[in-house]
């Protein structure tokens, strides 16, 4: 179809190539969160996001930009769940365990979010996932110790590890449909007793009672 009068594309057109790239950056987030850089193909992409390998390399050049884009697009979403929590009013270790609880959900249902993380630790020189995040945990769990959250010995630097440790496992884990069909409140059940378990198992405090009236923060 030929641009309109002022050169640009029409409407329709613009809004069906935005669709094709998401599918294809869709299609990509699954290749790699099954198979890995190392094994990525490209028709399997096309093939799966049911268009071309024209098409593809038509809104991807290269397998570098395809690449480059989506790893973008899953940090970015790891970023703004770190910002939502990250100013929350609740102390220190609560922030901290509402954060790694928000990443190990994302990270469970958010194969963008995973595959990037993926790519992360597969391309030489990529840029480090946790980067967005364990800055501001490791903060968090110093004013934790600061404020007598935790047990005397535990240090903020073995805690910060151990929290980014596990929310390395579930991205492992979760790789493929590796974590099954669970639903999302099963999921946060379960989360949260690992979260628990890290961070109140450190802790000179126990655990706040659940609040049915608040399950989402």
């Amino acid at each position: 179809m030929a641009p309109d009068g002022t050169g640009r594309r029409p409407a329709k057109q613009q809004e069906r190539s935005l669709l094709t790239r998401g599918a294809l950056l869709d299609a990509t987030a699954r290749e790699i969160d099954r198979h890995g850089y190392g094994s990525m193909v490209m028709h399997r992409i096309a093939r799966e996001a049911g268009v071309t390998t024209g098409a593809l390399t038509f809104h991807f050049p290269t397998k570098g930009q395809l690449l480059a884009e989506l790893g973008e697009l899953g940090l970015a979403r790891v970023e703004e769940r770190v910002s939502e929590v990250a100013e929350l009013p609740v102390t220190p270790l609560r922030r901290a365990h509402l954060l790694l609880l928000a990443l190990l959900e994302l990270l469970h249902r958010d194969v963008v979010a995973r595959a990037a993380v993926r790519l992360s630790s597969e391309i030489p020189g990529a840029d480090d996932w946790s980067d967005s995040w364990l800055r501001p945990v490791r903060e968090m769990f110093r004013s934790a110790g600061e404020e007598g959250q935790l047990r005397a010995g535990v240090t903020p630097e073995a805690v910060t590890e151990m929290a980014l440790r596990l929310a390395a496992g579930t991205e492992v884990h979760a790789r493929g449909d590796g974590a099954g069909p669970e639903d999302a409140e099963a999921a946060r059940v379960r989360f949260t007793q690992f979260c628990d378990l890290l961070l109140y198992g450190i802790s000179a405090i126990r655990p706040p009672e659940p609040d049915p009236a608040s399950k989402n923060t």
